[in-house]
Formats: C-alpha cells, sequence, structure tokens
C-alpha cells in the first residue's frame, strides 16, 4: 500500500478535523436521550476521506474515529454507551466502514440514475422521520406530515441539484452515515448491550437526522474544494 503525499495529508487534516469536533462541548457528540447517548457529526470527515481520496484513507480516518470514540468511552457518565464503545468492536468496525462504504457508493452514483436514488432516500429519509415523529397521532395527519416533508426533500434536492449530473457526494454521505448507524446499533444489538426497539428506535430520532445532515454538509464541502483538485 502506498500513499501520496497529498493523500497522507488529507489523512491528517481530517484525522484531526474528527478530534477536535470531539473536544467540542456541542460539535462531533451531541448528547441526547437514547441508549446511544449522543448523536455525531464526527462520521462527516470520514466521509469526505472516502469520497476525496479513497477506500484506505477513509479507513484510517474512520479508524482515528473510532479510536477517539474507545477513548472517550471510558469516560462517558452514560452506562449504555460507556459498554457499547469499550467494545473495540463496536468502537472501531463501523467507523471503518463509514469511509470505505461512502467510496464505493460515490463511484456508482452517477448521471440521472444517481439523482433518481438520491430523491428516493432523501424522501424516505424525510418521509419516515415526519411519520414517527407524531407517533400517537392519528394515521392519516402522520403520513400527512410524512408526504410533506418527503416533497420537500426532493423539491431541495432538484433546486439544488439542477445543474448537477454527479450525485455521488451526497448519496455517498448518505450511505456512509446509515453504515455507521447500522453498524452500532446492530452491533450492540448481537453483544446484548440494548434491545431490538431500542436500536430501532435510535436510527430513527437521530440516526436518519445524521444522515440527511452529512448529507447536506458532504455535498457542499465537495463543489467547494472541486476547483482545488
Amino acid at each position: 500500500m502506498k500513499l501520496s503525499t497529498r493523500k497522507i495529508t488529507s489523512i491528517g487534516l481530517l484525522g484531526a478535523l474528527t478530534v477536535a469536533l470531539g473536544f467540542m462541548p456541542v460539535g462531533g457528540f451531541i448528547p441526547v436521550p437514547t441508549p446511544a447517548g449522543s448523536a455525531t457529526t464526527m462520521h462527516i470527515p470520514t466521509i469526505l476521506a472516502g469520497v476525496l481520496e479513497g477506500p484506505v484513507a477513509g479507513a484510517i480516518v474512520g479508524a482515528i474515529f473510532g479510536g477517539f470514540s474507545f477513548w472517550r468511552a471510558q469516560t462517558n457518565p452514560n452506562p449504555v454507551a460507556k459498554l457499547m464503545f469499550s467494545n473495540p468492536l463496536i468502537a472501531f468496525l463501523p467507523r471503518v466502514l463509514i469511509g470505505v462504504v461512502s467510496h464505493y457508493v460515490y463511484k456508482l452514483a452517477r448521471g440521472t440514475s444517481g439523482r433518481a436514488l438520491l430523491m428516493f432516500v432523501t424522501a424516505a429519509a424525510l418521509g419516515h422521520t415526519g411519520y414517527w415523529s407524531f407517533a400517537g397521532k392519528p394515521s392519516a395527519w402522520r403520513w400527512l406530515f410524512a408526504l410533506l416533508l418527503g416533497g420537500i426533500g426532493v423539491a431541495v434536492i432538484v433546486l439544488v441539484n439542477r445543474k448537477s449530473t454527479n450525485q455521488g457526494p451526497a448519496l455517498a454521505a448518505v450511505s456512509g452515515s446509515i453504515a455507521n448507524t447500522v453498524g452500532v446499533m446492530g452491533l450492540s444489538v448481537l453483544f446484548k448491550y440494548v434491545p431490538a426497539e431500542a436500536a430501532v428506535a435510535v436510527g430513527i430520532t437521530h440516526g436518519i437526522p445524521e444522515a440527511l445532515v452529512a448529507m447536506v454538509l458532504t455535498d457542499l464541502i465537495y463543489r467547494g474544494t472541486r476547483s482545488f483538485r
């Protein structure tokens, strides 16, 4: 394995950004009252590494993210989160997969088919979030809000990406985020740290919003860096 000077520099910068986000009071980890204990934006540098510099760089930055998660778990006041991320498999494997999955989805998502897939994923994610946000309300109202949010998501994609033929960065961000959430919560269920119902709740309450935030930020950053590449 041979890494160019540019890739090594990018890995260093994105790895440092990952750690910096982790130390911010509200940044890398945002406290939420769920079994995971926090929602994260620390996966975004890992996604960018996979998209901009390839799967090896993405995996390395993801490992840095995993190392920080493992270290932070030792002093985490949330007992469930401490138990989860003290397990090296949970702390590292999903984080490494973020960069790898992001890279290959980025390579595959091209042209009009990529745009259609991006609109579908966005509409489904927002609609799902909207439906469960009104849990306990009449079904008709839940579906109405789900369709409204989904429609807004499609409209935003059409407006923002109307001149773009590359939906790779946005889809890579969604895929990398989902890989992280599914990996962490799936392994936590496998090791019996959390029940399956709680894992699903985490995915709904902040796994999907994490993916949407990552999608927007990754696409914007990618567009901003194209002139330097």
